[in-house]
């Protein structure tokens, strides 16, 4: 099963790094307080864009996950709030 993703649960995951906006029928997300050029090296970007919020999700958790890795951090594990549940047919 899969769980839901909205905007809100993005906000609530992603909001204290990335700006989230809808963005001509898609959704792009913008750091606050962007990285260096030298930080592409690790695959850390500034603007991330995606066609829908699931796909802008999986790229938010791999940035957190390079963010990490440019660290030199455990990788942290997939974040799921408590108010996420399955998706429920019909």
């Amino acid at each position: 099963m899969t769980a839901v993703i909205t905007l809100g649960l993005l906000q609530q995951r992603h909001g204290r790094t990335w700006q989230i906006l809808d963005f001509h029928g898609g959704w792009v997300a913008y750091r606050h307080h962007s990285w260096s050029e030298r930080a592409a090296g690790f695959g850390i970007a500034n603007v991330v864009g995606a066609d829908t919020l699931a796909d802008l999700a999986a790229r938010l958790d791999e940035q957190d996950r390079a963010e990490a890795r440019r660290k030199g951090l455990a990788v942290p594990a997939p974040r799921t709030p408590p108010d996420v549940g399955p998706v429920r047919a019909g």
